[in-house]
This record gives structure tokens, C-alpha cells and sequence, in this order.
């Protein structure tokens, strides 16, 4: 029943929307530009691991994303 209260942020729903993407985008743009830089020994991006765990993370994020997206769409 308490999700029924979210019903007076439609309006605003376009506005999250946007904010989701730039987030998104701006997730993908550090995780590319962090691949491109040269690391030094003991950096954080010297260790692939993580930066395969962020990948994975932000693409699993973005399926969340689209799969929220088009729910509207779906299941009306």
C-alpha cells in the first residue's frame, strides 16, 4: 500500500529518467577513460579484477535500467 504514495512523483518521472541516463553515461565514460589511461604499479587500476567487477556491475545496472524503463510498456 505505501508504494501507492509514490504516485505524486510522476511528474517528475522525466527528470529521472534524464538523471538516470547521465548517471549511466557517466559511468561508462570513467570505466572507458579508466581503461585508456596508463597505471602505475599499485594503482587501483593496475588490478584488472575490479575494473571487470565495475563492468560487469554497470552493464547489469544498465539491464536493470532498461528492463524498468520498459515495465510501463509491458505490464500496463
Amino acid at each position: 500500500a505505501w508504494i501507492g504514495n509514490f504516485t505524486q512523483l510522476a511528474p517528475y518521472k522525466p527528470y529521472f529518467i534524464v538523471a538516470t541516463l547521465a548517471f549511466l553515461g557517466a559511468g561508462y565514460w570513467l570505466v572507458h577513460r579508466s581503461s585508456k589511461l596508463a597505471c602505475a604499479d599499485g594503482e587501483a587500476c593496475a588490478r584488472p579484477l575490479p575494473n571487470r567487477v565495475v563492468k560487469i556491475v554497470l552493464i547489469a545496472a544498465t539491464v536493470l535500467v532498461i528492463a524498468a524503463f520498459g515495465f510501463d510498456y509491458v505490464a500496463p
